[in-house]
Formats: C-alpha cells, sequence, structure tokens
C-alpha cells in the first residue's frame, strides 16, 4: 500500500450477514467501485476487533471521495470509513460525515497490531493509524 497518495479504505461487510452475503457485497462493492473506473486492491482489515473483506481505493479527486462515501454508507450502511488526504492525514469519516482526526496511516509491525482494534493487513504487511 502507497501511504502517500490520498486513498479509502472501506468494506461492504456486516457484522450480521453470513459469510456467503458478505462475498456477495463485496463483489457488489467492487463492481461499482470498476463501474467507476477506480483502482482498488483487497486487503483485510479488523474493526473493532473483527475482522473483514476491506478494499483500499486510490482517491484522485473530491468526487471520487464523495463516490466512496455514497457506496459505504448508503449502498453499504457502513459505520464509517478511513480517509487519507493528500497531506497523509488520515481520518475516520462516519456516516454523519462527522471526521476523526487519527493521525497517518503507516506500515506496522504485526507484533504491534496486537492491542490494537483498527488496523489493516495487505500483501501481508500491516498498516495502522499513528498519532503524530
Amino acid at each position: 500500500m502507497n501511504t502517500v497518495q490520498q486513498i479509502a479504505i472501506i468494506s461492504a461487510d456486516r457484522k450480521n450477514a453470513t459469510a456467503e452475503q458478505n462475498i456477495d457485497r463485496t463483489t457488489l462493492l467492487k463492481g461499482f467501485l470498476s463501474d467507476c473506473n477506480m483502482a482498488y486492491s483487497e486487503a483485510q482489515g479488523f474493526w473493532e476487533g473483527g475482522s473483514e473483506t476491506s478494499l483500499v481505493v486510490i482517491i484522485n479527486n473530491n468526487a471520487e471521495l464523495e463516490v466512496v462515501k455514497t457506496f459505504a454508507f448508503e449502498n453499504f450502511n457502513q459505520e464509517a470509513i478511513l480517509y487519507q488526504d493528500a497531506n497523509q492525514e488520515a481520518y475516520l469519516v462516519s456516516k454523519n460525515d462527522t471526521l476523526e482526526r487519527l493521525g497517518r496511516l503507516e506500515q506496522v509491525t504485526e507484533l504491534e497490531t496486537k492491542d490494537l482494534n483498527n488496523y489493516t493487513i495487505m500483501n501481508g504487511q500491516h498498516y495502522a493509524t499513528v498519532k503524530r
């Protein structure tokens, strides 16, 4: 993951859905992103202690960020997404559009994630937000 570019980390998974339903939801989200010509990579996300399929989406402009928020919040009823802006400042963007500054998304060791509830694994590498 290139942590110096604008990205959003999103998921279509729901805790109350079956594994098959979550696979279908993720496939649908991938289709939406592909239809919008948005580049993404699959990752394993950990949110509030649970595991989910996540997509790391490259964000090129505000319009793409709005599309991703619409997919996450309106189409897939997600609580929040992680967004890192052009200044490498990471935010938790909630459904009601509130922002919580988290720091910077950085590569960390697997050991460092042991005490975290929220982090991402992509291509075998671990990533988490680190306060500046």
